[in-house]
């Protein structure tokens, strides 16, 4: 699934398969970009599931850990289906090993294997709404939002290689997260354009922006006729 393009990025099952079957160094270059990808919504899940931060941490530490060693992640295969899903499902089962032998087991001490920023992690976990009371649930909006952000970025990347940062930074606000709160006639009177020029702005800017989250979707998915509800399923859980 790899592309020889270098507007898209490799695939996360292709990073899966990487870490199972590639060299010492390509392993390793691939399981960062894995961590550095999906730390949040494993982190967000472990404090939601009522950890506190240290016991969050050593857990996140622990389920990227498994992504090499474990049993499960080397029969991983493209074909099961929904990456998410995959981690998610794996995440829970290795939290309920962790609930029935936490009694016994010593926490801290080992090897390092996803670089934490604490502070940025629980800045970010205080924000979240208080309501979703559902670890799954957060977790899903977590792995939407990284999506998501990652569709902005490559967007952004889009209006920057055509000189056109300063255009991306006043509209972005009309894409998802953002805030939307300013009107069309006074963004238009902003930029120095009639209102209905700005309207086919936002239209062709958002198309464009669908088609990157479209590609960003089927990285973790494997079967093309489950992306539109995945897309679908995403959006929702972001209230978008």
């Amino acid at each position: 699934m790899g592309s020889a393009n270098p507007q898209f990025p490799t695939t996360s099952w292709t990073l899966i398969r990487k870490v199972q079957k590639g060299d010492e160094r390509e392993a390793t270059a691939a399981m960062e970009e894995i961590c550095r990808q999906y730390w949040y919504p494993v982190y967000a899940f472990n404090r939601r599931q009522g950890f506190g931060e240290a016991d969050a941490e050593d857990l996140t530490q622990d389920f990227f850990r498994a992504l090499v060693t474990r049993e499960t992640i080397q029969a991983a295969r493209e074909e099961k289906g929904r990456l998410r899903s995959f981690m998610l499902n794996m995440l829970r089962e290795m939290n309920a090993n962790h609930r029935r032998s936490r009694a016994t087991e010593k926490r801290g001490g080992r090897a390092v294997i996803v670089s934490l920023d604490e502070t940025d992690a629980e800045e970010r976990y205080r924000h979240e709404p208080a309501g979703i009371t559902d670890p799954a649930r957060l977790f899903d909006r977590a792995w939407a939002e990284r999506l998501l952000a990652a569709a902005t970025e490559r967007l952004r990347e889009d209006f920057e290689e055509g000189d056109n940062l300063e255009d991306f930074e006043q509209l972005r606000e009309y894409l998802p997260l953002g805030d939307q709160g300013t009107p069309y006639a006074a963004a238009a009177a902003k930029l120095g354009v009639k209102e209905g020029a700005l309207r086919l702005q936002i239209h062709r800017m958002r198309k464009r922006y669908a088609k990157h989250l479209e590609a960003e979707i089927a990285q973790t998915v494997a079967d093309p006729a489950e992306q539109k509800a995945e897309l679908a399923y995403l959006l929702e859980v972001v209230g978008r």
